[in-house]
């Protein structure tokens, strides 16, 4: 059987590619010396305690959402991380993890759990949210790619890591664009310089909506916009404060 690849090479504009993905980095380095300011707590509407899990982007881990799973117990919810490790894109050992986490907080409060992911961990959110809708609230996407393949500078990186993939995942590719039976929100950003952001959209319905924001890619779950879009979704309250304010 053919090797599937998610993404492809950016062979028709490397300069602009490089450029793009450079500043992409320097935004996520410089976050770490001065971070985004993040809305006030009581700005936003206050959590209802559930949990809510959030999952994190290829190559990365807990490093790059530690802020935004803060931010989430401070308004009220019981957030967590997916715990130690890399993601390293949809082995069968981590679609294995991330199942075992949401049935593991599922259990144990006897709630529905709402996931947010950051890039290739929103994949995995809309794909659990598919096969456990009993089991998920609502799910809430950041700059994560649905239209496959990908044109992206990480392609190098992740054709190798495909040779590790979940045969039954990549068997899926093709119904990845397909919405979850719940609450959905893709949040993309024109400035990802990573992910192209048409390939972020989802279908629009009464479940489904796609939100704007300003952002790097690899910052989203800083973005304060995109955290006020959190906070309003997982208390399933609309968002319509506009992308530029007058």
């Amino acid at each position: 059987m053919a090797r599937v690849h998610l993404t492809t090479n950016l062979s028709e504009r490397p300069f602009s590619a490089a450029f793009d993905f450079a500043r992409d980095l320097s935004s996520f380095v410089g976050s770490y010396v001065s971070p985004p300011e993040q809305p006030a707590a009581a700005s936003v509407p206050q959590g209802d305690g559930h949990k809510v899990i959030v999952l994190p982007g290829i190559l990365t881990g807990d490093f790059t959402t530690y802020r935004l799973v803060a931010w989430l117990k401070e308004i009220g919810y019981d957030a967590q991380g997916w715990g130690p490790g890399i993601n390293w894109g949809p082995t069968g050992a981590i679609i294995k993890h991330v199942d075992q986490l949401i049935e593991t907080a599922h259990s144990a409060s006897g709630r529905k759990v709402s996931l947010i992911g950051r890039s290739l961990g929103g994949i995995y959110a809309r794909d659990c949210a598919k096969r456990f809708p009993d089991r998920v609230a609502r799910v809430v996407t950041l700059g994560s790619p649905i239209h496959f393949p990908v044109k992206t500078p990480l392609s190098p990186f992740e054709q190798v890591l495909s040779n590790f993939y979940d045969r039954d995942v990549l068997d899926r590719v093709d119904s990845i664009p397909e919405n979850p039976p719940v609450p959905l929100t893709a949040i993309y950003s024109k400035r990802d310089g990573i992910v192209p952001w048409e390939a972020c959209l989802t279908e629009e319905t009464p479940l489904a909506q796609n939100l704007e924001i300003d952002s790097a890619h690899t910052i989203m779950g800083e973005n304060p916009r995109a955290m006020r879009i959190i906070a309003f979704r997982l208390a399933d309250k609309p968002f319509i404060e506009p992308l530029t304010k007058p």
